[in-house]
């Protein structure tokens, strides 16, 4: 695929299937930070990001956008395999 046709593909995503499916872009990124934000604030990092930490903000990304669209099935695939890396990790596992 070229770089343009990559462009216009990606238009296409962002516009169509995934605003169906997690609403208006500056929203969700509203939403995310506000997760984000309160994660960092409550675990008191002083700026060091953990592995665990990234795994757990990354399932933050898939609550806020089941905020927008409860019950979509791929952010709860994606929600359990993001917990199984979290518990890998609290484990020494990986």
């Amino acid at each position: 695929m070229k770089a343009a046709e990559m462009l216009i593909a990606t238009v296409e995503l962002i516009g169509g299937h995934r605003a169906e499916d997690y609403g208006d872009k500056l929203v969700n990124h509203e939403r995310i930070a506000a997760l984000w934000n309160m994660w960092l604030r409550e675990r008191n990092l002083n700026d060091k990001i953990e592995a665990y930490d990234v795994a757990m903000m990354m399932m933050l990304v898939k609550i806020a956008r089941l905020m927008n669209s409860p019950g979509h099935q791929d952010s709860h695939i994606d929600i359990a395999g993001y917990a199984s890396i979290l518990e890998e990790i609290a484990n020494g596992e990986c």
